[in-house]
């Protein structure tokens, strides 16, 4: 079976749901060109039985099962793609995702926790994780809550063997058409969720085109302790980081209306302007006297919210920030008692110098 899409390359991705599994895709603009030829290769739907007709889509998505499988997920965005593959669960209202790279449980929608087998550790500092919060194949429910999102079954086709209702979600407002795939079999467990962009003769630039979510070696019988952190692990150490209130902030020699500072307990200073030509976040090291771009998420608050995007004055990070990231900026920083002066990260452009007093 092959999906229909609006462009080759996600075409190529669905095809692959009746071969075996593959995570490098490729695109280009030739690949692009075959879309008329591709329609050939339209899914044909089998109308539904009258009681399948009975089926109220929404009320499928409501009533997920627990599932573990593996996940594979394909996104176009017209001159570039990305892939990637993970083991995922879900339980109840808890999930749990792990890859070479990863492991994260937690409850979906709210909390997620990291956890380091090899280091006995886990960070409960973080911000739910986008699969889990924003209506992914994890938690379709959020979908399914949203009332200006209609649905309908649109008939039935098979995947791998397994006889799926297609359902089509439209949401007001959006352009992007959604349809998901309800396998009977499976409790009807959405497996293939695609999402599918209008059309555009703009094949030059960088714009979502599609995206498919694919699930592959499924089981509806899942352990509770695959979803929770395991027994004798310990929370991880966070540096604490206090917000410099008295601090002042001038970009381009004008006084800048929105922007922080925190200092660590060593007394590296964490600093973001957002009205800038660039809304960088900044390290500055007191002993090298250098100033290095920082990760945006640095800072987080304890529920994982990145600091900058709160009011609140403490904040906390993992200790990796001690280590120079090597993206320095300015290393002619100018030092002051109680001040200190530097370029901006897009100094190149703006010829701005950004000064910090407190």
């Amino acid at each position: 079976m092959k999906l229909l899409s609006n462009m080759a390359v996600v075409l190529t991705c669905l095809a692959s749901l009746v071969r075996p599994a593959t995570l490098t895709y490729q695109m280009d603009l030739k690949g692009q060109g075959q879309v008329a030829k591709e329609k050939k290769n339209e899914e044909i739907l089998t109308p539904l039985t009258d009681a399948e007709q009975q089926l109220n889509p929404r009320e499928i998505l409501l009533g997920q099962p627990d599932f573990v499988a593996d996940l594979e997920l394909f996104v176009s965005e017209g001159v570039g793609a990305y892939s990637w593959a993970e083991r995922i669960a879900r339980k109840g209202n808890r999930y749990r995702e792990e890859s070479q790279f990863w492991i994260f449980v937690g409850e979906i929608g709210k909390t997620s926790v990291r956890i380091y087998s090899e280091g006995k550790v886990y960070d409960d500092m973080l911000p739910p994780r986008g699969a889990s919060a924003d209506g992914g194949l994890l938690n379709l429910r959020a979908l399914a809550l949203k009332s200006n999102v209609t649905f309908a079954a649109l008939g039935t086709v098979l995947i791998d063997g397994r006889k799926c209702v297609k359902i089509e979600a439209v949401q007001e407002g959006n352009p992007n058409k959604t349809y998901l795939y309800a396998a009977s079999d499976l409790k009807n467990l959405i497996i293939v969720a695609q999402v599918l962009a209008p059309k555009s003769e703009d094949v030059h630039s960088l714009r979502f085109v599609g995206s498919v979510e694919r699930l592959r070696n499924i089981s509806l019988d899942v352990a509770d302790t695959l979803v929770e952190i395991p027994p004798g692990l310990k929370s991880i150490q966070h540096d604490k980081w206090t917000k410099v209130e008295s601090a002042k902030v001038t970009y381009k020699n004008k006084p800048s209306m929105d922007f922080g500072v925190f200092r660590a307990p060593e007394g590296e200073l964490f600093i973001w302007i957002r009205d800038a030509y660039y809304p960088w976040q900044y390290i500055y090291r007191p002993q090298e006297k250098t100033v290095e771009i920082a990760f945006q998420g640095l800072l987080v608050n304890r529920s994982g919210d990145y600091i900058w995007k709160t009011k609140e004055n403490v904040a906390f990070s993992l200790p990796g920030y001690q280590r120079p990231s090597g993206s320095t900026v300015d290393t002619h920083v100018i030092v002051k008692p109680n001040s200190i002066r530097f370029r901006s990260g897009s100094y190149e452009r703006d010829n701005a110098m950004i000064e910090v007093s407190w």
